[in-house]
């Protein structure tokens, strides 16, 4: 390795090029306090040091003579040292220039270039790759491409993950491409890097699994990643490695003529900042409400700012898009979107005086209630085990490709049996934890039976059928492994499994207090009663330390652990205050270590996003705002903004963009997000618009999952789910036993661990947009001069919050609305409910925020009591509405 380099530097950036490699071995911000160094060098990690390098300013190209049908040359940078010299350059600048012909046969030949790295503008680093063809004949440039070696190789520990590592989030899509850079702790400035006039990008590559010494390693690296301005080669050479989502091109350069292609860096400080750098950088800005997944029941409010203009806004062929110009606003031209056809669309927009053009990618999915229903009942006909083996109820995943379980026996798949075909773990517990809370909002017998089968069968015979002292003792078994009434491992230290289980059981609970006339096998005290001791187990009863960790159940952020509150609320409702306060003890105990640690987030995994929800609970209930904070601008971080379905608030970790897609962080992250920005009308200042834009368009993003005729067509398999989506493509997943189809993975997995998290979000929300106004997420809105009136389509419909009101929050339990009006000073609200059971007993209907005061309440146009509020909280309830859609009314005395 060299240890001579060239520097540059300007008051913001800093900038280290490699003599002997021309790599770019340093990328700082000037101001910057955690010393963050954006790029891999070879000191970091010694293995990229290789002659074939992939450091930043390493170029790619596969050359033919135009008009040739024969195979191009591939011809990269690291095998033309011979040719290559590293200089500095007039003003503030290095040259890197390439000159004569390469010895290597991959080497540079019949082409010069001249690579320069200028910071004379002391807020923008230019990147600017000139290629002169220095032969007497035109050369075809079928590939140019741009190794970006990023420092997103994920370290041990949690704080040089959080301050020294980068995230990437990219939008492949010609001119308006652009790729940003952030700290997964989310504090700016953040690193911005979008094409020059003439430069587009129409394609991303990765080095996946054992392809060279840059390939993937899980959980702590993704692999280098190429982009690419032309690749008519590389396309259709890696088709089965990496999709096209755009047509590949090629460059032909004519004899003695050159072409220039370039970049430029910023430093935005916030997202505002992000969106501002973009439109100064001749890209242009996209904000498309409520995301870019859109049910067909709704419509997208597309806005969009460039220079020189938008000249046109169009559909895909085919797929029946309606856009309609709704005129401009604060600086945007505004136009709504109607997607009919199901599964990716795109939209293709011309700007810059018709000279520049870009792609965004929307995706349509069924209306969210439709969804819900089709998942629940999917659930109970095709994933729950009837056998006389040990996994007897338990739920297990489904093939949608194969189209059948993927059970014990028989099992053909690779990877590990256990957490495959086990019946445990998130995969088998998430479609538990999404049915039960399925049945709090709208119970069906056939799906309670279904839960209970579940419990008596996989759980008390098999998986917590541990038995001390001739007693239940609550603690859980991994999985089934092979062998029939005890398993043949018998620990019980995978904490994850018991939040979910516990979770299961306090759904049960609540569906069982709220639902009395329906049937089930076990009382709602019974159920609660599981519960409590399931978590006591889990907290008191594992034996430390584990093979994951000293103490898993205080130490890691479980998935699940947003219900904490709820349950303390039911356990001292239920006169159980002596459990309430034992449970309370190991949560705070459990908060303690958390708000001691710099970044409580570890987990089984390098960079993970799974204890968010955790963390931020805790912090909540305990009452730490700066915990809060750090939870917020890390989510924020670990989850995109770009206008493409599958990254649009999606969930974005240890494995980066390529194929971890709309996992189940993407939706409990929505829940952790819109709770915290319902705890402060203010928090994240000029951050908040995109966060909110953000955390609602991850709430529909995670519904993409369930098969609607998008991942297969065959009705039979609409209610599947996928496990995530592989924005990479290629013929195979990751997990390479596991067919793709459309990108997604065939198999169910995780993926009702999201969708209980949606669930748990669920709301129609209208907020003050700073580009559009007053705009509803989930809802239809209608303003008037004095009141909002709102059709809610979150698929819920249980809860309507209005933060332009100062984050009022109306929850009702047991009954949906079909309609709300509310007034502007919030004197009056008006909710026209409708039954989801002929056997409701009650209706709770809970408002935080509204101001201080006494209101009446009636049903039907009769007075049912009067509730007062403290300007925090109010509640009351009222007899159960069975029939009919009655109007609840609310009014301020």
């Amino acid at each position: 390795m060299s240890s001579s380099f060239l520097s540059l530097a300007s008051s913001s950036f800093g900038l280290n090029v490699d003599i002997a490699s021309g790599g770019v071995f340093g990328l700082f911000n000037q101001g910057d306090l955690f010393n963050t160094n954006y790029v891999i060098n070879a000191t970091m990690q010694s293995q990229f040091n290789v002659k074939d390098s992939r450091w930043l300013g390493d170029l790619i190209f596969n050359v033919r003579p135009a008009g040739s049908t024969a195979a191009g040359t591939t011809m990269v940078s690291g095998l033309s040292g011979d040719v290559r010299k590293v200089t500095k350059g007039p003003g503030n600048s290095i040259n890197v220039d390439y000159t004569g012909n390469a010895a290597d046969a991959n080497g540079f030949k019949g082409f010069n270039v001249k690579q320069i790295w200028n910071a004379d503008d002391k807020d923008v680093l230019v990147w600017s790759n000139t290629v002169q063809n220095t032969g007497s004949q035109a050369l075809e440039f079928m590939d140019v491409g741009f190794p970006l070696l990023f420092n997103g190789y994920w370290a041990a520990d949690q704080t040089t993950i959080y301050e020294k590592g980068v995230g990437r989030h990219s939008h492949t899509a010609l001119d308006g491409s652009y790729i940003y850079y952030q700290r997964p702790n989310g504090e700016g400035p953040y690193l911005l890097m979008t094409p020059g006039n003439g430069t587009s990008l129409e394609y991303k590559n990765k080095a996946r699994y054992g392809e060279g010494p840059f390939a993937e390693v899980d959980p702590k690296w993704e692999g280098v990643v190429e982009y690419y301005a032309n690749s008519k080669n590389v396309q259709p050479a890696r088709v089965n490695q990496a999709v096209s989502y755009l047509p590949a091109t090629s460059s032909v350069i004519p004899a003695g003529g050159n072409k220039t292609f370039s970049f430029q860096f910023r430093w935005p400080k916030d997202y505002q900042g992000l969106r501002d750098a973009l439109y100064a950088s001749g890209g242009f800005d996209t904000v498309s409400l409520p995301g870019m997944t859109i049910p067909t029941d709704s419509k997208a409010t597309l806005s969009l700012r460039a220079n020189g203009g938008i000249q046109s806004v169009v559909g895909e062929t085919g797929k029946n898009i309606q856009i309609v110009s709704q005129g401009s606003k604060n600086g945007y031209n505004i136009y709504q979107v109607t997607l009919p056809t199901i599964g990716p669309n795109k939209v293709t927009v011309t700007y810059a005086g018709g000279r520049k053009k870009s792609v965004l990618q929307y995706s349509a999915i069924r209306p969210v209630e439709q969804l819900i229903s089709q998942r629940a009942s999917f659930v109970v006909n095709n994933h729950q085990a009837k056998t006389t083996r040990g996994y007897n109820g338990a739920y297990l995943q489904y093939d949608m490709s194969a189209k059948k379980q993927i059970a014990w026996d028989g099992y053909t798949g690779g990877g590990w049996k256990q957490w495959m075909a086990g019946g445990s773990d998130d995969l088998g517990h998430g479609p538990a934890t999404f049915l039960s809370e399925k049945q709090t909002i709208k119970p069906v017998q056939a799906e309670i039976a279904s839960v209970d089968y579940y419990i008596t069968n996989f759980l008390f015979k098999y998986l917590q059928n541990k038995q001390v002292n001739g007693a239940r003792s609550y603690e859980v078994y991994r999985w089934f492994d092979g062998q029939d009434g005890v398993p043949s491992d018998t620990g019980t230290w995978r904490v994850y499994n018991y939040v979910h289980i516990a979770n299961t059981y306090f759904n049960m609970y609540r569906t069982a207090k709220n639902f009395p006339g329906l049937t089930y096998a076990y009382a709602p005290g019974d159920y609660l009663t599981f519960c409590y001791e399931t978590l006591n187990a889990m907290f008191s009863k594992v034996q430390l330390p584990t093979p994951i960790g000293p103490d898993p159940a205080v130490q890691f952020g479980l998935m699940g652990e947003m219900t904490y509150p709820d349950i303390l609320a039911a356990l001292n409702s239920e006169g159980r205050g002596a459990q309430a306060t034992r449970l309370d003890g190991f949560l705070r105990n459990k908060f303690n270590y958390f708000s001691a640690e710099k970044y409580p987030f570890a987990s089984e995994a390098s960079i993970d996003t799974t204890g968010f929800e955790s963390v931020y609970t805790l912090a909540k209930m305990y009452g730490d705002q700066g915990l809060k904070d750090k939870v917020q601008k890390a989510s924020a971080a670990c989850r995109g903004l770009q206008p493409l379905w599958y990254f649009y608030g999606g969930d974005n970790r240890h494995m980066g963009e390529s194929w971890w897609n709309l996992g189940y962080e993407t939706q409990l992250g929505a829940w952790q997000q819109q709770e915290y920005l319902l705890d402060s009308t203010t928090a994240m200042g000029s951050d908040r618009p995109d966060m909110t834009r953000q955390t609602y368009g991850a709430y529909l993003a995670g519904w993409n999952n369930i098969n609607s005729g998008q991942i297969n067509g065959d009705s039979a398999t609409f209610g599947a789910a996928s496990w995530q989506f592989a924005s990479e493509g290629g013929a195979q997943a990751n997990y390479d036993w596991i067919p793709l189809r459309n990108g997604w993975w065939a198999w169910s997995g995780e993926v009702d661990l999201g969708l209980w998290g949606g669930l748990r979000s669920a709301s129609a929300s209208v907020v003050s947009d700073p580009i559009v106004g007053n705009y509803a997420y989930n809802a239809d809105l209608t303003e008037s001069a004095d009141s909002y009136s709102v059709i809610p389509k979150d698929g819920v419909r249980q809860r309507l919050v209005l933060m332009n009101l100062g984050n009022l929050d109306i929850r009702i339990g047991n009954v949906v609305y079909n309609s709300a009006v509310v007034k502007k000073d919030a004197t009056s609200i008006s909710m026209v409910l409708a039954p989801v059971s002929d056997k409701a007993a009650s209706t709770t209907i809970t408002v935080a925020r509204l101001p201080a005061g006494n209101y009446n309440v009636s049903l039907g146009g009769a007075v049912v009591g009067q509730m007062r509020s403290d300007g925090q909280s109010a509640k009351i309830s009222v007899k159960g509405v069975t029939s009919g859609t009655p109007t609840l009314l609310i009014t301020k005395v």
